[in-house]
């Protein structure tokens, strides 16, 4: 006996309640993973004001950062968060999106978009709840911040678990055209990270000492260093942000009229937090800092040899499809420099990090000096293997468009006066036909 499939109408608690539960998983799993260090940390301490409900308050903070909320210490917001850290509940996000997915059976765009929905409001409804109970006199957190943000994360996380099949089968469908500039693009994005961590380690060796001093003025014990490990690496995403920016000629605001540029010396010092990270911010500009640019040039290089390698166009379309791989490059280090500025203390530490456009401009037109040049001198496709192809009688498509002069020839046309036979049973053989013999 066939078993019909439920229709919508009769899925839709289920749909509710994949979603409800796949959010409600991913934010306790999330909290218990976080409360880890905050329990180790309190541990070690001596203060008698440690306890279940303070390891509770302070890990319900602690995952309302991590979900990228700004929080309040005494009187200071902090909004420069370790948004390195909101991979933690992304990928749970995501996993929960996949699990909902299948446990739902959602088919529809209006299904999908029940258990997407859903799951936003409960995700955005236990941020507000974590809000309310972990705020006190000395740490706190906005309440509607805590559930725009909140909701925010769980739309795109769990929303990306939920499509991630229909997404990767329409990335699929795409025109090979378009699938090399979404790949050339996702390549730039990871050259891009591989120098700035390459600037970043060689500036931190340089100032190895600096961070070593700040280290032990934090004198933060077993403990204390590994909470320090955790947020140093919660702060990653945004130091190799500020390299790329700083790579980029770019200037990185790190105090009130405090800057650094690889063209403009810092004339106004500015007392930054004993954060050993920090020690490969440059003190001053050097001659060799001006050639830093020409590594995302280099960057740009890469990404048109590989296009160049992996399809044939005319020139001009070539030069399309290295600009666009640039634009999504520079679009994602303007959505990282947007998420690394903020703010991390009083009046003189308002306003950190790198000016988003101007960076993502930057490293767009950096991108494009060194790509270009290259796909309009290697894109174009051999002769001889255009010629064999022409032979075998291969039918050109859009991705093997011969960007050549077409040289016309006239091809010898055939006549015959019968078949096969004519009817003295002689073989009739087709003569090909020039013009001489035409015109007499």
């Amino acid at each position: 006996m066939k078993i019909r499939r439920p229709s919508a109408h009769s899925m839709r608690p289920t749909l509710l309640v994949a979603g409800a539960l796949g959010s409600l998983w991913a934010a306790l799993i999330g909290v218990v993973i976080v409360s880890v260090p905050v329990f180790l940390t309190q541990l070690a301490s001596s203060s008698s004001s440690s306890g279940w409900g303070s390891t509770f308050r302070t890990s319900s903070a602690a995952w309302l950062v991590a979900n990228d909320v700004p929080i309040r210490i005494g009187t200071v917001w902090y909004s420069l968060l370790p948004w390195g850290l909101l991979i933690i509940p992304v990928v749970l996000l995501v996993l929960a999106g996949r699990w909902a997915a299948h446990v739902s059976h959602a088919q529809s765009r209006g299904e999908r978009a029940i258990v997407i929905a859903s799951a936003a409001v409960v995700y955005a409804l236990l941020g507000l709840l974590a809000s309310r109970l972990s705020s006190t006199e000395s740490v706190s957190t906005s309440a509607s911040r805590s559930f725009v943000t909140t909701a925010v994360v769980a739309l795109l996380a769990f929303g990306w678990g939920v499509l991630r099949t229909r997404i990767t089968a329409r990335r699929d469908a795409l025109s090979p055209t378009r699938q090399v500039i979404w790949r050339a693009g996702g390549l730039a994005i990871m050259v891009l990270i591989a120098v700035s961590s390459v600037v970043l380690v060689f500036a931190l060796v340089l100032g190895f000492s600096t961070a070593m001093d700040m280290q032990r003025a934090l004198n933060a014990g077993p403990v204390g260093g590994l909470v320090l490990l955790l947020i140093g690496i919660g702060y990653l995403p945004m130091m190799l942000t500020w390299t790329i920016a700083y790579s980029s000629g770019s200037a990185v605001t790190i105090g009130a009229g405090s800057v650094i540029s690889p063209f403009v010396p810092n004339s106004v010092p500015t007392d930054l937090p004993p954060f050993p990270l920090l020690a490969a911010l440059p003190s001053s500009a050097s001659f060799a800092q001006w050639f830093l640019p020409l590594l995302i040039v280099g960057a740009g290089v890469l990404m048109g040899v590989w296009i160049s390698r992996r399809i044939v166009l005319p020139a001009l379309r070539r030069v399309g499809v290295a600009a666009a791989a640039s634009g999504i490059a520079a679009a994602a280090v303007l959505l990282a420099a947007v998420m690394s500025n903020g703010s991390v203390g009083v009046e003189r530490l308002r306003d950190l990090g790198p000016a988003p456009v101007l960076t993502a401009l930057l490293v767009f037109v950096l991108l494009c000096i060194g790509s270009i040049p290259v796909v309009l001198a290697f894109g174009r496709r051999p002769m001889a293997v255009a010629a064999e192809a022409i032979v075998v009688g291969q039918v050109p498509v859009e991705s093997a468009v011969i960007d050549s002069p077409v040289v016309a020839t006239a091809e010898p046309t055939m006549t015959a006066s019968s078949s096969v036979l004519d009817q003295s049973s002689t073989q009739v053989i087709l003569l090909p036909v020039n013009q001489e013999s035409a015109h007499e």
